[in-house]
Parts: structure tokens; sequence; C-alpha cells
């Protein structure tokens, strides 16, 4: 799945640039509408789950500006039983690349890790 998603100023440092942790803010954006095309959050909710972070990385291959449009193309790159890791590659423009991300979410169900919902499998 691909999200089109703009950068603004609060993204961005004193250089009109990206700062480095505002990467993580568009995979998170980008990871919830992967899970709204399964239902959202709400549904995941509704059946008793929660997801938490147990991962994550960034690698930055060029730097971002203020005005830019993010592709941000995200997806599974493991399921597991308890847990899915998603990779999200950002691009800009005619598809330079910007930044390579990847997050583990944990399923957890009264605190301690449970099986992933089949909307997520």
């Amino acid at each position: 799945m691909v999200s089109l998603l703009p950068v603004r100023p609060r993204h961005c440092d004193a250089q009109a640039m990206v700062h480095a942790i505002r990467y993580y803010e568009f995979f998170e954006d980008a990871f919830l509408d992967w899970l709204a095309a399964r239902g959202g959050y709400e549904r995941l909710r509704r059946q008793g789950a929660d997801l938490v972070i147990r991962a994550s990385g960034c690698e930055h291959h060029a730097p971002a500006r203020l005005g830019d449009v993010l592709a941000v193309e995200s997806g599974p790159a493991r399921i597991g039983t308890t847990s899915i890791t998603m990779t999200f590659t950002i691009r800009r423009g005619e598809g330079e690349l910007v930044a390579v991300g990847t997050i583990t979410y944990v399923c957890v169900r009264g605190g301690r890790p449970a099986a992933l919902p089949a909307m997520l499998t």
C-alpha cells in the first residue's frame, strides 16, 4: 500500500529538512493507513487486542524537505505468531529513495503476547 504524505513545518528542523526522528511519524501514518484497509484499529481493539512496538529502525538515504510530498510504501516483511514486522519505503518525486524503515509490532491481550488476529495475517 502507498500513502502520500506531505512534509509539514512541524516535521522540519531549522534547515527546513525533515528531522531524523520525524520519519517514524510517516511510518506510523502509513501503518495506520495499512491497518485501516484491514478494518482499522477500532476493529482490532474490539477483538480485545492491541499492538505494542518491540523494535524499530530507519536508514536515511536522502533528505526530505518542507513542501515535499512523500510516497510511503508499507507492507509486512514478516508475519509471526504474535508479531508482525512492517517495512516502510519512503520516496519523493520521481522515485528518489529517502528512507527505509522497519517496525515490529507485538499483539497483546491483557498485557501479554497473544496470537495475531486474522485481519493482520
